[in-house]
């Protein structure tokens, strides 16, 4: 039996991300294995640790405020964690990276991030779920189309039509789930306008504007350990002998 607080979206994302696994390992269990112990031991590099157990602490400590003022409950604690996984993970890795970098570009993808990840994905794509029958279907065309697409923008042979298809497919499907959402929340205003729906709503944007300041922290930190690279590079080539 699925884990009951997993909706039937997620109850086919789950089973078909072990069907997955579970063929590759066994097409290949000791390449696989050698490169899912490869990225364990990269996650597990001290400076890695630092900075994704910051993010965690932060936000740990800004929803606990939240949860004090009244502004967040145990009901969106699931929205939190895809949250957390799905786009604070993300933003962090980014900060060390391209907020290094350009701390004004790297704003600007923060925040179109809060209205294209946080607010469509995480909340009208997941609020309301299909039947599991019609969700394992949906869920196996939009991995099977998204992983053809990938493989096709790679091989510079693919007709530009094979393309166009794909794209029309994976539209398809997004029309589908938007439309599904539509009709659900015109069907029942009442039932959608509810405090958990509001919450689930505003979760995702709330914390990635939260994180902000973390994220400029993290980057300017980045920063600082590439200075002190290259000071250090270049006392060593500029040292006589």
């Amino acid at each position: 039996m699925p884990p009951d607080f997993l909706n039937s979206r997620e109850d086919a994302i789950l089973l078909w991300t072990i069907v997955i696994l579970g063929f590759v390992f066994y097409k290949d269990f000791r390449g696989i294995g050698g490169s899912f112990l490869a990225v364990f031991r990269s996650l597990m590099s001290p400076k890695l640790l630092l900075l994704f157990g910051s993010a965690l602490l932060y936000s740990a400590v800004v929803v606990y405020g939240a949860s004090e003022l009244g502004l967040w409950h145990t009901s969106a604690l699931t929205a939190t964690i895809y949250w957390f996984l799905g786009t604070g993970v993300v933003l962090a890795g980014e900060a060390v990276t391209d907020g290094a970098r350009d701390g004004r570009v790297f704003l600007r993808r923060v925040l179109r991030r809060v209205v294209a990840v946080t607010i469509v994905v995480e909340f009208v794509v997941n609020v309301y779920a299909l039947p599991f029958a019609f969700e394992v279907v949906g869920v196996f065309l939009l991995l099977s189309f998204v992983g053809v697409r990938v493989v096709a923008q790679r091989d510079s042979s693919t007709p530009a039509p094979v393309l166009r298809f794909i794209d029309v497919v994976l539209a398809t499907i997004g029309v589908v789930y938007l439309g599904y959402f539509v009709i659900r929340v015109f069907g029942d205003v009442p039932g959608f306008l509810t405090r958990e729906n509001a919450e689930d709503f505003l979760v995702g944007p709330a914390l990635t504007l939260a994180l902000i300041p973390f994220l400029f922290a993290a980057a300017w930190w980045s920063r600082r350990e590439d200075e002190r690279l290259h000071k250090r590079l270049r006392a060593r080539f500029d040292s006589p002998g």
